[in-house]
């Protein structure tokens, strides 16, 4: 049928219907060139991705090796940097938790070498270590009770640091003076008195966060978690209560520096619950900015009122800022 219309065409629109084939055929198969090109072109980016993805993977896992196994504290600090502009919130957790293995680490390895020089007072010391490690225990549980999103990792390893901290302090310069190297301690004495009134504070504040947070139906954990602090609170005066005994029990001139590391605790405890655990995880600069600061002095740390109460005024006028000095 077709054949027998083509017979009947004349040449010009015989020549129209080829030249209209001829041309279709052309920009049919100009377009699935173009297609299979672009096909090609999609899986060479792909494989090109897929290798770049690969080399940076192969990338991320030579520098954990570095992180977790090298004793190099240069190589160390230079693999946590560049993981860190690598990596994401749960990179940043595995580093952020590795470092804190670190720390308490070497803070129990200096202390083994501390009772080691005191073979006559090492169940005294022991003893106390275990008042801490209830105190410590307590600070766990608190944080754990608390809901703070993606960073919740990061903010519990850093409250977990912070008891270590305080470990150290309860100590640390007692080993150095016995190395005859020179002990810096606070000007100022820093009483319990100073840290029950800030232990108040932070509880009516954290009450207060979380009647904001929740909903009425979901105001059992705020007991919960209220309890939790109370706790935290009275083993840290038992703690604190220890440390007098063991103070009676040392002659005279380890006594001295003894109640030194102290008062260097409760000063860095103090500055712990003003901050109100603000300065851990994930934080906006408006709160960095309104954190009592580590090199603070005395008399800062002292008048500071609590972040919640700087926060407030700070939200009041942009353009103010606390000092520290």
């Amino acid at each position: 049928m077709v054949f027998n219309s083509l017979k009947n065409m004349k040449i010009y629109e015989l020549a129209t219907l080829l030249a209209t084939l001829m041309l279709a055929s052309f920009f049919g198969c100009t377009n699935e060139r173009k297609s299979e090109e672009k096909v090609f072109q999609d899986t060479g980016s792909r494989q090109k991705h897929e290798e770049t993805w690969d080399d940076l993977q192969r990338q991320k896992d030579s520098l954990w090796i570095v992180f977790n196994e090298s004793t190099d504290e240069a190589e160390v600090d230079k693999a946590r940097v560049m993981l860190y502009d690598m990596g994401c919130n749960a990179d940043w957790g595995m580093i952020v938790s590795k470092d804190y293995e670190r720390h308490k680490a070497r803070v129990e390895k200096e202390f083994q070498q501390f009772i080691f020089a005191h073979p006559e007072r090492e169940s005294l010391f022991r003893k106390e270590k275990e008042r801490w490690e209830n105190y410590h225990e307590a600070v766990l549980s608190v944080s754990e009770l608390e809901d703070h999103g993606s960073s919740g990792a990061l903010y519990i390893t850093g409250v977990l640091e912070q008891s270590v901290d305080l470990w150290l302090a309860s100590f640390h310069n007692l080993w150095l003076f016995e190395q005859n190297q020179d002990v810096v301690f606070p000007g100022m004495v820093f009483t319990s008195k100073m840290i029950n009134d800030a232990y108040s504070a932070y509880i009516k504040q954290e009450d207060e966060d979380w009647c904001n947070a929740f909903s009425d139906n979901e105001k059992d954990g705020m007991e919960e978690h209220h309890n939790a602090i109370e706790l935290e609170w009275q083993l840290w005066n038992e703690w604190m209560a220890y440390r007098k005994t063991v103070s009676k029990s040392l002659p005279k001139d380890l006594r001295k520096i003894y109640d030194g590391c102290t008062n260097l605790t409760m000063r860095t405890k103090l500055h712990q619950l003003k901050n109100q655990n603000a300065g851990l995880g994930l934080m906006g600069n408006d709160v960095s900015d309104c954190l009592l600061p580590d090199s603070c002095s005395d008399k800062a740390l002292l008048d500071y009122p609590g972040l919640n109460v700087v926060l407030e005024k700070y939200s009041e006028d942009l353009n103010w800022y606390p000092t520290f000095e």
